[in-house]
């Protein structure tokens, strides 16, 4: 009588285990699909709203650099390859540093910077003025970027805390120097100083830290050679799919006429559910304007 009751009471217990179990394991898919979903949404959102800024097209209608070799066609240029379950999406934008340039005098000039940088690899900027770039070409027809001098007083200043009644954050030598050539460009009042734009990239490949199973990554290349940083490929999320849509019906992506783009894109859990080889996934769609 007692062994059958020991049997029950094994057999409870072993029940209760196995049903906390499911429902942990279950429960932390759920949640760790949640907690992936928010900051990925967040950083595509971040790589969208860069899309075009700063960047330099061949286009007449543009900036009119009809012979430029480093120049994407469009300022708002994005290519869709359509495949399935992914697409495969590139466009261009200004990721890092710009300046606006207040005053020059003896040499020196005053700007607000959000986190220009002298750093090596970070110190490639084109130079704006009235809305056109003034940097020259080199004999390839490549634009040339320009650098700051090593005396910026602050290298990668902060904007957003710029003390009130302030009018800059930095000082730096007013003449930009090539990295091809000789002729150095001074800056003027009113001027801007903006990083050389990316390529930006949005993809499907095999996570090899996450059993090769399938997640979205993003790679981000230098426009210009003199500042080689060139990102690894980073994953962003595991998913089971990313599809992207441009805006508005009948756009074209590489003419530079679409305005937005709608991704919707299923999450998945990297943890297994209590049932093996089954996923939480999550849902996504958002419009992404430019």
């Amino acid at each position: 009588m007692s062994v059958a009751i020991g049997i029950i009471i094994l057999a409870a217990v072993v029940g209760a285990y196995s049903g906390s179990l499911k429902v942990f394991k279950d429960v932390k898919s759920i949640s760790e699909n949640i907690d992936t979903k928010t900051p990925s949404i967040e950083l595509l959102a971040r790589y969208f709203d860069r899309w075009g800024v700063g960047v330099v097209s061949r286009a007449a209608t543009e900036d009119n650099k009809t012979t430029c070799a480093n120049c994407p066609a469009f300022r708002k240029y994005i290519s869709v390859t359509d495949t399935t379950p992914c697409d495969d999406i590139t466009f261009y934008g200004n990721l890092y540093g710009i300046g606006f340039v207040q005053n020059v005098a003896s040499g020196a000039a005053n700007v607000v910077s959000c986190r220009l940088s002298k750093d090596t690899n970070k110190n490639c900027y084109y130079l704006w003025r009235n809305n056109a770039v003034q940097n020259d070409y080199d004999g390839s027809n490549n634009l040339i970027p320009l650098g700051l001098a090593s005396n910026l007083s602050v290298n990668n200043a902060d904007c957003s805390a710029l003390s009130a009644g302030a009018t800059y954050n930095a000082t730096v030598d007013d003449d930009l120097s090539p990295y091809t050539g000789s002729v150095f460009k001074t800056v003027q009042a009113g001027d801007i100083i903006q990083r050389t734009p990316h390529s930006i990239r949005l993809y499907c490949s095999q996570n090899p830290n996450d059993n090769n199973n399938q997640w979205l990554y993003v790679d981000l290349s230098e426009t210009v050679s003199d500042c080689s940083e060139e990102d690894t490929p980073t994953p962003i999320a595991p998913v089971d799919s990313f599809q992207v849509s441009l805006l508005p019906s009948g756009c074209s992506g590489t003419g530079g006429t679409c305005t937005a783009a709608q991704v919707n894109v299923t999450f998945r859990s990297q943890s297994q559910k209590y049932k093996a080889g089954q996923y939480d996934t999550y849902d996504v769609t958002r419009v992404f304007g430019r």
